[in-house]
């Protein structure tokens, strides 16, 4: 049994070192996905340690460079999306002036939801004039669209379009943090 450990070992070490010579093309790719050196770091590492724990599914006739690329881009959808699930519940909070308390949720996961908060708040002190009255008064004050096109002196269908656009603006900005 011990040369069957020894041979699995020397498996795993000639993998590893096929998986290191890749990191430079892996982190070329991160850097186009993320824009970022760090993150783009990250997202290599990640690749990585996730490609030696999957490393039984690796099928050898195919591309070790295209398992991976694909891989990496995955766990960059995922992040991504995981992103933009939060800024959805971000949204829904916007409702109220307190981050969602639940019993289940942690002290650091409540820190937390509290600076995303306040990162969103900041953002939207930092939109245009035009978007920022609509959201304060949609989502901090509570009205309708009929309350806010009446308090702001616009057609319901323009207080709809600048939300929609100060959403998206929004997103976009916090999607690069």
């Amino acid at each position: 049994m011990s040369l069957d450990k020894t041979q699995r070992k020397t498996v795993t070490d000639e993998f590893l070192e096929r998986l290191q010579e890749h990191r430079r093309y892996l982190y070329h790719i991160a850097y186009r996905l993320t824009g970022n050196i760090e993150d783009a770091k990250d997202l290599t590492q990640e690749t990585l340690w996730q490609a030696h724990r999957k490393s039984n599914k690796y099928v050898y006739e195919k591309s070790l460079k295209a398992w991976l690329r694909t891989m990496m881009t995955n766990r960059f959808r995922d992040q991504k999306r995981k992103k933009s699930l939060k800024l959805v519940a971000l949204e829904d909070a916007f409702i109220q002036s307190e981050p969602p308390h639940s019993t289940n949720v942690s002290v650091e996961e409540q820190v937390e939801q509290r600076m995303m908060l306040e990162e969103v708040k900041a953002e939207i002190r930092d939109l245009p004039e035009i978007y920022r009255r609509v959201v304060e008064l949609r989502h901090f004050c509570g009205y309708t669209y009929a309350e806010v096109s009446e308090a702001l002196d616009l057609p319901e269908g323009t207080v709809k379009t600048q939300l929609f656009r100060a959403r998206k603006m929004l997103k976009e900005r916090l999607s690069r943090k």
